[in-house]
């Protein structure tokens, strides 16, 4: 899946978290969490779902507020959807 188009999922509320992609050819993550000590927890979770996508592209920004593994999944595949102009996932590639 090829970053396409900016795009961004989720929001700031507590247990959330914002996903904001804009397309570039080359792949950038950064993320912030307000429990730094899941900050790297929060990382990897996001890169296993862009690995199961199969997405190297895009500047990545991923804002933190305490969410879920399974609701930092949901935004960051809303999130590749939207920046991908796709309307569908092949679910069992996610599994």
């Amino acid at each position: 899946m090829k970053i396409c188009q900016s795009a961004i999922a989720g929001t700031f509320e507590s247990s959330d978290v914002f996903i904001e992609i804009e397309p570039s050819e080359q792949f950038q993550l950064t993320v912030t969490s307000t429990a730094t000590q899941f900050r790297d927890a929060v990382e990897a979770q996001v890169r296993c779902v862009l690995d199961k996508l199969n997405i190297n592209n895009g500047i990545w920004r991923v804002t933190d507020s305490g969410a879920l593994d399974c609701i930092i999944a949901a935004r960051v595949q809303v999130a590749a959807l939207r920046g991908a102009k796709q309307i569908s996932l092949h679910w069992e590639e996610m599994l």
